[in-house]
């Protein structure tokens, strides 16, 4: 079953793996932490040493989007009582049907016989960011408490541009919270900008409580 699920991702990693790694840096641009953050890092170096960032990268993704897409195999990644010999074995077969590189192929093994299968999701996240941050590219994750015009995502993107190195591209993803009430948050890289109304109440409350 696991085999079935990733084994559509195979065109999308083809095209990937056709990709130039030479551009990109042998270290992690930045430094991820915690358990998920450690393992991302030593992936990166591992990746690197074998030209397959971009492979991993790849690889990853369809890793993550499988997961995402069958409670089955989320509830296999995510389980504690489930063996280590059991998800090592599970994690293996799904990196060798889905033409996993051997990078991919060992931080998986090494996850599943770590007993760490539950920051996988973790991992993944966090090896992207890192790619992203070697491609000279920041991550911006905008939310707000109605979805914003074409207009405005440009006028934020811009403001954020110009905060940021020369050079430094911006990924933009827009997100929707009503519960902001008016205003936006903005999630920019490993950064917080909070400018919603809700957090000004919060606030005010506060203060007021004293």
């Amino acid at each position: 079953m696991l085999a079935r699920l990733a084994t559509r991702a195979r065109p999308l990693q083809s095209s990937l793996r056709r990709l130039s790694t030479a551009a990109l840096p042998d270290e992690p641009p930045v430094q991820m932490y915690g358990i998920a953050g450690r393992y991302a890092n030593a992936l990166y170096v591992a990746a690197a040493k074998k030209k397959q960032l971009l492979e991993v990268e790849a690889d990853l993704k369809v890793i993550g989007e499988t997961v995402a897409a069958s409670p089955v195999l989320k509830n296999f990644v995510m389980d504690p009582s489930i063996s280590r010999g059991a998800k090592v074995t599970g994690m293996m077969s799904l990196a060798a049907d889905a033409g996993a590189c051997e990078s991919t192929k060992n931080v998986l093994a090494s996850i599943a016989e770590g007993g760490r299968t539950t920051e996988l999701l973790k991992v993944i996240d966090m090896y992207s960011s890192l790619l992203t941050a070697a491609k000279g590219e920041v991550d911006a994750v905008i939310t707000s408490a109605k979805k914003l015009e074409a207009a405005e995502m440009k006028e934020i993107q811009d403001s954020i541009v110009g905060f940021l190195p020369a050079g430094s591209k911006v990924s933009m993803t827009s997100k929707v919270d009503p519960a902001l009430v008016a205003g936006i948050t903005i999630m920019l890289g490993d950064k917080f900008i909070d400018l919603s109304v809700a957090s000004q109440i919060k606030r005010l409350q506060s203060m007021l409580a004293q």
